[in-house]
């Protein structure tokens, strides 16, 4: 999770945005998301009214395409929504690597991954998860159009 945010903000700290602070720079959109009155009507002023076509829109700082909107991007960290509060002692963490095991106290018996960067039903009229440092949760077997992955490599030297 703390990967895919670092990843997602391109170099751009405490920036709402992959690609900024303003949600559409000089009135264009940056990430397929809903637009019009959710969810009765999605205008598709983004050009979908569904999933678009990965790297429609311009990458991030790092290249990457698609960190805000689209579809969800499963994290491998379980989710807890104390985690962070439990980390806020802490000076600085570098990569925190997630909590040992999910908790959800709305589902407490339901074991949940995070998801991360929103999608194309996303808006800040209902969930504005688009931004950066915001997150989701779903139950691990959970599937559905708005819900996918990202393959990622580690080149680091161990």
């Amino acid at each position: 999770e703390a990967e895919f945010e670092y990843a997602a903000r391109g170099g751009l700290d405490g920036k709402l945005y992959p690609w900024g602070d303003e949600l559409r720079p000089g009135g264009k959109w940056y990430a397929n998301l809903w637009q019009g009155e959710f969810p009765v009507h999605n205008s598709a002023e983004d050009g979908f009214a569904g999933t678009s076509p990965v790297g429609y829109y311009r990458a991030n700082g790092y290249g990457l395409y698609d960190m805000a909107g689209n579809v969800w991007q499963w994290c491998s960290d379980w989710y807890r929504d104390d985690y962070y509060r439990s980390l806020a002692g802490n000076a600085f963490i570098r990569d925190p690597q997630g909590p040992d095991t999910s908790f959800d106290p709305l589902e407490p018996g339901q074991k949940k991954r995070v998801l991360r960067g929103g999608s194309h039903l996303c808006t800040d009229q209902y969930c504005a998860r688009y931004i950066v440092g915001s997150r989701g949760k779903a139950e691990v077997t959970s599937s559905s159009s708005n819900i996918g992955f990202r393959c990622a490599r580690d080149d680091a030297v161990r």
